[in-house]
């Protein structure tokens, strides 16, 4: 409630108590505000008539731009996915390069079970980018950080590398 208060007050001539009756009478976004159109807020105790056409106005113009802004946040977010599975495969033929005789033991067949996780983490976060957008950003962040020293690191290195980025990956799925 406090969020949604906070996000109305945005608009001139709404407060505090303003938003608070706003937001329990059900209009706690811009997009509801238009939708509720001059009879709705008129509705609304303590709305001077005056300024109702003022507040449908900011409201309709708050309302675009916040779809535009998330759906640029989704694009930035798609294109941080796409560098962070390029570093990802950077990464692994990296690995067959500088280690191919121990990619056949025990270790190797982890580290690419490993790869393979991180891959997979990754496109389940792609598909929860819409609805968890700060906390994908932060997670993917955070993934491309570790993964970017890695290609010089050892075999060792790598594999704690890749569990540590798919950790981060994790929170925003979980």
């Amino acid at each position: 409630m406090k969020k949604e208060m906070k996000e109305l007050q945005r608009i001139k001539g709404i407060g505090d108590v303003l938003a608070r009756r706003f937001v329990e009478a059900g209009l706690g976004t811009f997009e509801s505000i238009v939708a509720a159109g001059s009879d709705g807020i008129g509705k609304i105790k303590g709305v001077p008539p005056r300024a109702i056409q003022n507040i449908l106005e900011q409201a309709v113009a708050l309302a675009g731009e916040g779809s535009d802004e998330r759906a640029k946040r989704v694009e930035q977010l798609k294109g941080a996915v796409t560098t962070v599975k390029e570093q990802v495969e950077g990464i692994a033929k990296s690995v067959r390069e500088r280690f191919s005789e121990e990619l056949a033991g025990k270790g190797g067949k982890k580290i690419e079970k490993d790869i393979l996780k991180l891959l997979s983490s990754l496109e389940k976060v792609e598909g929860k980018l819409e609805t968890r957008m700060k906390r994908a950003g932060k997670g993917l962040a955070k993934a491309e950080k570790r993964l970017a020293g890695l290609a010089e690191a050892g075999l060792k290195g790598i594999g704690k590398g890749l569990k540590k980025s798919r950790k981060s990956l994790k929170r925003v799925i979980a």
